[in-house]
């Protein structure tokens, strides 16, 4: 036994700087299906699309983009009854790194508004147990998405 706890002490200070580097986001709880946007009208996504990428969705040129290439997902993140909206743009053109961009929208009586930013692909969107004010973490393969005030803030995972 007291070998065991003296090579325990000796270890202990080699794995504490592995221990300190990792965060904890809590379980995996629900992944996030992303899939391209139905072929009817969707307005209130189309909306939110010209909004953030104003100069990009529905335009040509290198970075420009279209509905067939947008994946959208929803998942209630606060347990209020209302599920938050996911869109990731699925380009070539706008792969990097970290994966493709990926919003976090909110319902509101303006219509959807923009509660966090991240990098992901279509098959790694994950909600966690990990809650902060009530809402969860969201983890993609690059970063965790965690509740900090009104929206949410990306942390690199690597």
């Amino acid at each position: 036994m007291r070998i065991l706890i003296a090579l325990l002490a000796l270890l202990a200070p080699l794995l504490s700087p592995i221990a300190a580097t990792a965060q904890d986001f809590g379980r995996m709880m629900a992944q996030v299906a992303l899939q391209p946007l139905p072929e009817g009208e969707t307005p209130d996504i189309d909306l939110l699309l010209r909004t953030q990428w104003k100069a990009y969705y529905n335009a040509g040129g290198t970075y420009g983009f279209f509905r067939d290439q947008v994946r959208a997902g929803r998942i209630d993140l606060n347990e209020d009854g209302q599920a938050e909206l996911f869109i990731l743009i699925d380009s070539p053109a706008w792969a990097s790194a970290k994966g493709m961009p990926l919003l976090v929208a909110a319902w509101t009586a303006k219509g959807w508004a923009a509660i966090g930013w991240s990098f992901a692909d279509s098959d790694s969107v994950f909600v966690t147990s990990e809650r902060i004010d009530g809402w969860a973490t969201v983890l993609t393969p690059t970063q965790a998405l965690q509740r900090v005030g009104k929206s949410y803030q990306a942390i690199d995972r690597r």
